[in-house]
C-alpha cells in the first residue's frame, strides 16, 4: 500500500498551464528500446513487459519541467468524437475533479486499468504511439484490456526506433477535400468510405502530426485479424480474431497449442504495412488512401525483388493458423505485393534465419536498405518448442474451426 501511494505521489504534477520552452525530451525511444534478440518472442503474454513502477519512472522523466505535458497528452489519448464517449469522459472528469491527478484519473477510468492507463501515456511519450479505444463504443466491438497494451509494447520493441519515427511523424488528413477535387466521382467516394469517421482524431498539436494508432475494430471481412489502409498508419485490430494468437489456444485444424504469445507476429506485420507506407515519404506531403505515391512495395526495383523472393515457412504453419486466403500455399503467402512485402518484413524480424535461406536476396536487401544493418534472432532460437501437440482428448472434444 506504501508503494502504490508513493507512485501515485511521484506521478501528480500540476496539470495545467505549459511551462514556457517546448517538450522538447518527447519521444526519445530511450526506456522502450529495440529489442533484437528472442526475449519478446520466446515469451507469454504474462512475461518481458514493462513493470508498472518502472512505468512510473518514465512518465516522470517526461513531465519533468513540463506540467502541463500530461493534460495535452491525455486528451490525445482519449480524443473521440462518439456522443457517448464524450459523455463518458465528461463523467470522468467530474468524478476526478478532487483527484490528486485528474488527468490520470481520467485516462484510469478511460481503460477502467491503471496498468493500461499508465502504459499507454508512458508509450506515448517515449514512442509517440496512441493506443485508444474504439471511437464506437458498440457492443460489437470487442476492446483493448492491458493484456492488449502489454503485447503491443512488446511488437513496438522489435521495430527499430528511426522507422518508429518516420511513421509517427504522419500528417493528419487536413485537405482530403482539396486533394481529390479532380478524381472521378466513384474515386472521390471509395476514398471518403477508406477513411474511417474518427481518423482526425488524436493529433499531436504541438507538431501537428498523427502518430501511429492502435484501435479496435471490425475488420471489412470476417476473417480479417488486423488492416491498415494504403497512406495511414492507423491499425484497426479485430480483438476476438486478434486473441486467438494468444498462448493457449487450442487449433484443431493443425493438431496444436500456442506455448508463447503468437499475437506479436501480428502486431509487427501490421506496423510492417505502414512501414511500407512511409519509407519513401518526405515528411510533408499529404497521404490518403488510393492516392497515388510512392511505396515499397510499389517501387519497380523492389517489386522485382518482391516477386523473386521465397517466403519462408512459419513455425506452426502460420497461414493456416490466422490466415484464411486461397493465396496461401504449402504454408507461403503467394499474394499481392503489399501483403507480401509486409510478410517479408515481419519475417526479417521474427524468423530471420528461414528467410535468409528462402530468399537470400530479399534479406539483404531489407537489411542494407531497410533495417540499416540491424538484425535479429528469431524465433527459432527460442529454447522451448513454440507449440505443444494436443491431446487425444483435445483434438476431439468441440473446438473452434479456423477462418470461421
Amino acid at each position: 500500500m506504501r508503494r502504490a501511494v508513493f507512485l501515485l505521489l511521484c506521478l501528480a504534477v500540476a496539470p495545467f498551464a505549459m511551462a514556457d520552452k517546448p517538450a522538447q525530451t518527447l519521444f526519445q525511444n530511450r526506456f522502450f528500446t529495440l529489442s533484437q534478440d528472442n526475449e519478446l518472442l520466446c515469451a507469454t503474454s504474462e512475461q518481458q513487459y514493462t513493470p508498472k513502477a518502472k512505468l512510473a519512472d518514465i512518465i516522470r522523466f517526461y513531465e519533468h519541467d513540463h506540467p502541463g505535458l500530461r493534460q495535452q497528452a491525455v486528451a490525445v489519448l482519449t480524443d473521440h468524437k462518439h456522443p457517448e464517449r464524450l459523455d463518458d469522459l465528461a463523467g470522468f472528469r467530474e468524478d476526478c475533479a478532487q483527484a490528486v491527478s485528474a488527468d490520470l484519473c481520467v485516462l484510469e477510468r478511460y481503460w477502467d486499468d491503471a496498468d493500461a492507463a499508465w502504459r499507454t501515456l508512458a508509450l506515448f511519450y517515449d514512442t509517440k504511439t496512441v493506443i485508444k479505444l474504439s471511437d464506437d463504443p458498440s457492443y460489437l466491438i470487442a476492446p483493448f484490456t492491458a493484456d492488449h497494451v502489454r503485447v503491443f509494447e512488446k511488437a513496438i520493441r522489435k521495430i527499430p526506433a528511426f522507422l518508429r519515427q518516420s511513421i509517427s511523424k504522419a500528417k493528419p488528413v487536413d485537405k482530403l477535400e482539396q486533394e481529390i477535387a479532380d478524381k472521378p466521382s466513384v474515386m472521390q467516394s471509395l476514398i471518403r468510405d477508406a477513411l474511417q469517421d474518427d481518423y482526425d482524431t488524436s493529433i499531436w498539436q504541438q507538431d501537428h502530426t498523427h502518430p501511429l494508432t492502435f484501435v479496435p475494430g471490425i475488420g471489412f471481412r470476417s476473417q480479417t485479424v488486423a488492416q491498415v489502409f494504403s497512406g495511414q498508419n492507423r491499425i484497426v485490430f479485430t480483438v476476438k480474431a486478434f486473441d486467438k494468437g494468444k498462448e493457449g489456444s487450442m487449433y484443431r485444424d493443425i493438431g496444436i497449442e500456442y506455448r508463447i504469445d503468437f499475437r506479436l507476429p501480428i502486431v509487427v506485420h501490421e506496423i510492417a504495412h505502414t512501414i511500407d507506407n512511409f519509407h519513401f515519404w518526405n515528411g510533408e506531403d499529404d497521404l490518403y488512401f488510393f492516392y497515388k505515391y510512392h511505396k515499397l512495395s510499389n517501387d519497380e526495383a523492389i517489386m522485382n525483388i518482391l516477386a523473386d523472393a521465397k517466403l519462408a515457412l512459419w513455425p506452426s504453419k502460420w497461414f493456416e493458423a490466422f490466415e484464411h486466403l486461397p493465396e496461401v500455399n504449402d504454408g507461403r503467402y503467394d499474394g499481392n505485393t503489399q501483403e507480401k512485402l509486409a510478410e517479408l518484413v515481419a519475417q526479417y524480424v521474427l524468423i530471420p534465419e528461414r528467410l535468409q535461406q528462402s530468399a537470400p536476396a530479399a534479406y539483404q536487401w531489407l537489411r542494407q536498405d531497410v533495417f540499416r544493418g540491424i538484425e535479429y534472432q528469431g524465433y527459432d532460437t527460442c529454447p522451448m518448442p513454440l507449440t505443444r501437440p494436443l491431446s487425444w482428448w483435445q483434438k476431439n472434444a468441440s473446438g473452434k474451426l479456423l477462418g470461421h
